[in-house]
């Protein structure tokens, strides 16, 4: 992710007041002006200076206990874990947009901290885009995983293995007994293992239909050659070999910028939405939106930074909400976007301000209930959530004036984590922090937080932390959380492949 990024009002100020220009705004300036920082250090700019500090090094904490430590983030990839061994893997509030969509050029808004394979944006964990940390997606393709495109390389869970199975932790992976379904990963009181799928190769990441028939999408390839594909109908899955449409615009992918296609497909049952960004200062980027009804009118909508997103639905609101850092002619900064698609024609707003000093984006999730949760990559380089009630966010949306993220309902969620997802009146995450070097995510756990509203959906309550999978070992790992209803398709990945498994809370 990235150190403090100043709102760009205040950036604007700053030049007008001096008459000069300040040497940094972010860490993604001194690394554009200055290239990578001496191994073991990162960039951060001070007083509009550019300097290095040492990376700090998390501890981790059990599957049980959360520790205090400032694990950094990463969503983990879709590629095939090494068999145990870690691998190196305010603001102005906008007045919602009453004019059609801008397909424009992407903006250079100020980069934020992370993305899925977000574009190429560092994110929330350890960089796989330009070495600086961000927050991680899922990538099986080389490519940077979700973090901010260039927010788009989010660190992930490990790399695809390249070789035989190893030992971790004195458990030799190829010998440990594995479920067909799990692997090693062990399956906690209260939830169920319903049905699971071999995943199709080359998919980065997926996304699903509302229901009760649930069609699965994804996107397939990496960098400019992204694309999204149909994969049938869950749990038979039949991918198909047509290109229903490119996640890059054609300016982009005739452009000399690298590429960094998101770790998100968003289906609000009209249109499917996926990201990239842009490997240049800014990280630009734009959202694909892919009209089922009719193709010829699928778009591209400037989206800087875009990580992570998600539907949101509350009474006679409707809206795709994107974690980044700009949505159209919007003023730019860190924060959660809305493409209002309830509006005729659609709109963009800003509805959620980020405070002073986010590193970097973060993760999306809404809950079957409406509310959701929202994150971000903080200060103390870890990433963290909020529970954000389903009326004053469909407020937000349909004002103009944005709600304060600080203000709301914080999720504890005990360590770092590079993954989340909705389950049911809920949301899932992805815990642990990364290993003594800073090369990989160890995670610990897959947790879930149930969030319950008033009958208003004015207020949110945060349950306690409920266990899902815990890890004993890391032959087997996680690679993505993705809503299915109001169940969540898990993601892992071991000697025996990649799958996707169904997991329901139990009756």
């Amino acid at each position: 992710m990235k150190t403090a990024s100043l709102a760009v009002s205040t950036f604007a100020v700053a030049l007008l007041g001096t008459g000069c220009r300040p040497e940094c705004v972010d860490q993604f300036d001194c690394r554009s002006d200055n290239g990578d920082a001496p191994a073991g250090e990162q960039w951060v700019c001070r007083d509009e200076k550019c300097d290095t500090v040492p990376i700090v090094t998390p501890p981790l904490d059990d599957a049980g206990t959360p520790d205090a430590g400032q694990p950094d983030a990463g969503r983990p990839d879709s590629g095939q874990p090494d068999s145990g061994q870690p691998d190196s893997g305010p603001t102005d509030a906008g007045q919602p947009d009453a004019g059609p969509l801008d397909a424009g050029p992407t903006d250079a808004g100020l980069p934020d901290a992370g993305e899925p394979t977000d574009a190429g944006q560092p994110d929330a964990g350890e960089p796989t885009d330009a070495g600086q940390p961000d927050a991680g997606e899922p990538t099986d393709a080389g490519q940077p995983d979700a973090g901010e495109p260039t927010d788009a390389g989010q660190p992930d869970a490990g790399e695809p293995t390249d070789g035989g199975p190893a030992t971790d932790a004195g458990v030799d992976c190829a010998t440990t007994p594995y479920d067909p379904k799990l692997g090693t990963l062990q399956l906690q009181p209260g939830f169920v293992a319903a049905e699971s799928v071999a995943l199709p190769d080359g998919v980065a990441a997926v996304g699903s239909s509302p229901g009760p028939t649930y069609s699965l999408y994804a996107i397939q390839g990496s960098g400019k050659a992204a694309a999204l594909y149909s994969l049938g109908t869950w749990p038979n899955l039949q991918p198909t070999t047509t290109k229903l449409y490119d996640v890059v615009s054609p300016a982009d992918q005739a452009g000399s910028a690298q590429v960094f296609s998101g770790g998100y497909v968003v289906n609000d049952g009209f249109r499917l939405l996926a990201g990239y960004t842009l490997g240049i200062s800014g990280a630009p980027g734009s959202v694909a939106l892919y009209d089922f009804a009719t193709p010829a009118n699928s778009t591209y909508l400037s989206a800087a930074k875009n990580f992570t997103a998600a539907a949101f639905s509350w009474d006679d609101v409707s809206a795709v909400l994107i974690n980044g850092g700009g949505l159209g002619s919007l003023p730019t900064g860190l924060g959660v976007y809305g493409l209002v698609t309830s509006a005729s024609p659609m709109g963009t707003v800003r509805a959620v301000n980020f405070p002073q000093g986010t590193v970097a984006s973060g993760f999306t999730s809404v809950a079957d209930n409406g509310v959701a949760a929202l994150g971000l990559f903080s200060g103390d380089f870890i990433n963290v959530l909020y529970g954000v009630a389903p009326a004053p966010l469909s407020a937000a949306l349909t004002s103009g004036t944005p709600l304060d993220i600080s203000t709301q309902a914080a999720i504890d969620v005990g360590t770092d984590f590079n993954g989340a997802s909705s389950f049911g009146s809920g949301v899932v995450v992805n815990r642990g922090g990364y290993n003594e070097d800073f090369t990989a995510f160890v995670s610990t756990d897959v947790s879930r937080f149930a969030l319950s509203t008033n009958a208003h959906g004015d207020t949110v309550t945060v349950g306690a932390r409920t266990p899902v999978l815990v890890y004993p070992n890391q032959c087997t790992r996680v690679t993505m959380l993705e809503p299915l209803g109001s169940d969540v398709l898990v993601g892992v990945s071991d000697k025996n492949g990649r799958r996707l498994v169904r997991l329901r809370v139990a009756p």
